[in-house]
Parts: C-alpha cells; sequence; structure tokens
C-alpha cells in the first residue's frame, strides 16, 4: 500500500501481438508491416516455447484442416478444424449473412482447381470453396496453406492464399505449452528495428533446446499518472507527457527487466531503479513510485523466467 503523498507514474502493455521469427522474413516481411498492432509496438519480449509441428496435415474434402502434432508422439490422435471457425472471424465475413462459423461452412465446399470451381458457381452462383495452396513444401511440418474462394474472388492467388501455422491451432484443440519463458525484453522505436533480423533472436534460438523455439512478441506501453498530498483528493498529472515517448518507453523497459530478470538482458537487470540513469528524468518532475503492470488473462501471454514463477498477472512497484 502506498501511502501519502506519493505521484505515481505507471506503465501497463496494451495491444498484445506475436509471431514466430520466420515471419520476420520470406513472403511474410511486406504483409507483417502493415499490421497495426506490429507497426506500433515498442516493447518485445523474445519469448520461448515448446516447438509446434505438425507430422501430417491436409485440406480434407469436408472443408477441414486434418492435423497431427509431432509432439504427442505415437499417441498423436487426429485433430479436426473447420475452415470456417478459422476465417469466420475476418473482415471479408458479412456477419449478416453467416452469424456462425457453422452457418458459413455451410456454404463452403472443397475444390482441387480454378476450373473446378468454375463449374461449381454455374450451378450456385453463392457458393464459396476452399482449394489447397502451394509453395508450402519446404515447411510441411509447421505450416499449411489453402486458398479461400469466393464469387467476387474466384481464382486463387496471393490475397486469398491463408498460411496457417501448427501453433496457431493450439488453442483449438487445447493443447497449450507448459512455459512461456521470457529470455529477452528490448524496446523498438523504429519499424526497421521490428523488422531487421536482431541478434538477440538468434541467440536466443541457439540457446533453446531441440523441442522449443523463440516466439516475438510485441507490446504497446500506456502511461497514466495520478497523485495526493492526503490520499483523498487525487490529481491526474500530465507532466509525464513532456518526458517524450522514447524516454517513458525507456521507463517501461526497465521496469519489465528488472521485474522479469531475463536470462539474456544486462542492463537494469539488478539495478536499483532509484539509481537508473533511465529513471533520472521522471524522478526530476518529483515522481515518487513507478509502477510496471504486465497483466493478461490469456493462457499465451503468462510469462515467467527463471526466478518470477508462471503468471498472466504481472505488476512490481518501484519507489523513485
Amino acid at each position: 500500500m502506498i501511502k501519502p503523498p506519493f505521484k505515481i507514474l505507471k506503465s501497463h502493455l496494451v495491444d498484445a501481438f506475436f509471431i514466430t521469427a520466420e515471419k520476420l522474413y520470406r513472403e511474410f516481411k511486406e504483409p507483417l508491416g502493415m499490421v497495426d498492432r506490429f507497426r506500433s509496438g515498442r516493447i518485445y519480449f523474445l519469448v520461448k516455447r515448446r516447438k509446434a509441428r505438425f507430422s501430417s496435415a491436409r485440406l480434407s474434402k469436408r472443408c477441414q484442416i486434418v492435423f497431427k502434432y509431432t509432439s504427442q508422439g505415437m499417441l498423436s490422435r487426429p485433430h479436426k478444424v473447420d475452415i470456417a471457425q478459422l476465417i469466420h472471424g475476418a473482415p471479408t465475413i458479412n456477419r449478416k449473412y453467416f452469424p456462425t462459423p457453422a452457418h458459413l461452412q455451410s456454404m463452403i465446399e472443397y475444390v482441387d482447381s480454378a476450373n473446378e470451381y468454375e463449374r461449381l458457381l454455374k450451378r450456385d452462383p453463392l457458393v464459396a470453396a476452399v482449394m489447397p495452396g502451394s509453395g508450402e513444401k519446404e515447411r510441411v511440418d509447421r505450416a499449411i496453406a489453402y486458398h479461400f474462394l469466393t464469387p467476387a474472388d474466384p481464382l486463387p492467388k496471393d490475397e486469398n492464399r491463408h498460411i496457417i501455422f501448427a501453433h496457431q491451432l493450439l488453442r483449438v484443440t487445447d493443447d497449450v505449452p507448459e512455459k512461456y519463458e521470457v529470455m529477452y525484453i528490448g524496446k523498438a522505436m523504429e519499424l526497421s528495428d521490428r523488422m531487421h533480423g536482431h541478434k538477440r533472436v538468434q541467440q536466443a534460438q541457439a540457446e533453446c533446446e531441440d523441442d522449443a523455439e523463440v516466439y516475438l512478441y510485441f507490446f504497446t506501453p500506456r502511461f497514466e499518472a495520478i497523485e495526493s498530498s492526503d490520499g483523498r483528493i487525487l490529481k491526474q498529472p500530465s507532466d509525464y507527457l513532456a518526458l517524450g515517448e522514447e524516454s517513458l518507453v525507456l521507463a517501461a523497459e526497465a521496469g519489465l527487466i528488472n521485474h522479469f530478470s531475463p536470462e539474456m538482458n544486462v542492463q537494469n537487470k539488478t539495478t536499483d531503479l532509484r539509481k537508473s540513469k533511465v529513471m533520472a528524468r521522471v524522478r526530476s518532475l518529483k515522481y515518487t513510485h513507478f509502477i510496471s503492470e504486465c497483466n493478461f488473462d490469456e493462457h499465451d501471454y503468462a510469462f515467467e523466467t527463471t526466478k518470477i514463477s508462471k503468471s498472466g498477472v504481472h505488476e512490481k512497484i518501484y519507489s523513485l
């Protein structure tokens, strides 16, 4: 409990977004740069998770992705996921006509070619279709591609080609990895910083066990402040805005590093933040405390390190 008088600056993380490292490259590089949560991300975590790989994956005649995980070994059972379940949330789907994935699934047919879909449209001008994608032969263990064809977009092309990675189906099958270990925390103020291969990514991947891999998590930090001289009358100072975005992001980064103490970080890991240069400008504005918060209620954000127990709720109060 913080006793008055106090002046508190607080940071919390929003717009959470995560990818596998390979999505920084190849055909994903350009579309990734257009994702708002990626572009606005200022704080990133390198997180070690168990590998998610297919032992088999195919698009079935029933318009389902049928697959098995290698991690389940000889006991692996086939999972089945309706295509509609994966695409129903897309902005191109009119939920007035398709209020549930089941409604959409009933209007999808399987085809092997664009010519087959063309013949199908002559019989039913409103039907949609899926057909197997192409170009994924070099990573069949981790991704499956398909085209989603509609009367308005009847030809297979990049715009209607969907690539589903094994890790994206973990939630659907409720096969949740047991560990989300934060290995490194950093900041990225420019889009180019997020797009270029980071030496820390390569180092983290090299230090992973054979059954693990690195995921990149991006977050946008938000800030708020509150002060009181007696604990009853509360004010919301805005002078912290004068610090500028980069100084605020540095403060958020320092608080998170100091809390999690990730293996690969060096600066701010064991530092007393009251003596750190990062917090000097915050202290100059007479702030008495800084609160670092990282709270999420989804499995994919239940973080831990060798020093911090696994949880979706992380908060630390620093006296300045």
